[in-house]
């Protein structure tokens, strides 16, 4: 006999069907710390409005990766534009609306952890 132990909860249809919140936290998590570090790179990037081919992205994470290879790093980035967190044109890469607030989303909540408030400086928000 089958015990039913779902006390009436029930599961969403998909998992596009979680709330925004835990749908980003899930999307942060399945990223690995290179993608996430690639992020977080082109957001410098886009901040200082430095051009943003793969050599660029590589000297933004060169002190935390010294020897990652150019093959590795261009791996992570398509996984990334796989995702529909970035997007590539003519070798550059940058930012998509989503993969922006992802990172938003992850500045938000360590913000929040860390009981500081976040000022949004920029167009972008």
């Amino acid at each position: 006999m089958h015990d039913d132990d779902s006390r009436g909860l029930e599961s969403p249809d998909s998992a596009t069907a979680l709330p925004d919140d835990h749908d980003a936290s899930r999307r942060w998590i399945q990223c690995t710390a290179l993608q996430r570090d690639c992020l977080e790179a082109l957001v410098r990037l886009e901040r200082t409005r430095t051009p943003n081919p793969i050599d660029a992205i590589a000297g933004e994470l060169e002190r935390r990766y010294p020897s990652v290879s150019r093959a590795r790093l261009e791996r992570n980035l398509r996984a990334l534009v796989g995702r529909g967190l970035l997007d590539t044109c003519e070798r550059a890469y940058r930012l998509t609306d989503a993969g922006r607030a992802l990172i938003i989303q992850r500045a938000e909540r360590l913000a929040a952890a860390c009981d500081l408030t976040v000022v949004a400086r920029g167009a972008d928000r």
